[in-house]
């Protein structure tokens, strides 16, 4: 004989009448639908389903995304070159050497 005791946590002893496992089995249905419902009006589990199987989805449209093919190119590297560098070399220490003069007048 296989034993019905961990069937939704109830205790049953065997052998039990059909109609009885049933009416319990529609008053532990009733008592997950009132539960279910009180969450429902906390608003604990409010997503909206677009059918029956998946929560809507938040954020950006799939067609957005899928809709492209391929990748993007990289955009080449830029280069400074070292004139360049050596002017913002200067400029940096020019703007240092002034903060320090106006801390030392302090």
């Amino acid at each position: 004989m296989i034993s019905a005791a961990p069937l939704l946590g109830m205790v049953f002893s065997l052998p039990m009448d059909t109609t009885q496992i049933i009416s319990q089995l529609k008053a532990e249905r009733q008592r997950l639908d009132l539960a279910i419902q009180a969450l429902e009006g906390l608003g604990i589990g409010s997503r909206q389903y677009a059918d029956n199987r998946t929560p809507a989805r938040s954020g950006r449209p799939a067609g957005k995304a899928a809709g492209k093919t391929g990748t993007k190119q990289a955009k080449p590297k830029r280069k400074i070159s070292a004139t360049a560098r050596k002017k913002m070399s200067e400029a940096a220490r020019a703007r240092w050497a002034a903060r320090k003069k106006a801390a030392k007048a302090k």
